[in-house]
């Protein structure tokens, strides 16, 4: 029997002096996968992340296993 992993993958977006509101939606929101099996997992913004004073996207993706504390996997990503 291959053990069975939920992964949950979170977001966190931080973008400083931010006024409206930005809707994430990710697509599955959880998949459990066997060890070792590919995955694809897709997120979009309601509008851009891009922060001005430095050209960078500010959205983070972290993995968070049941009972565990999130693990952070990519930052400023494009």
């Amino acid at each position: 029997m291959e053990l069975q992993t939920q992964v949950l993958m979170s977001l966190l977006l931080w973008v400083s002096g931010a006024c409206a509101d930005i809707l994430m939606t990710q697509s599955p929101s959880s998949l459990a996968v066997s060890a070792g099996e590919k995955v694809t997992i897709s997120c979009r913004s309601s509008q851009s992340l891009l922060y001005s004073k430095d050209q960078k996207n500010y959205l983070a993706w972290h993995q968070q296993k049941p009972g565990q504390s999130p693990k952070l996997l990519i930052y400023h990503a494009s």
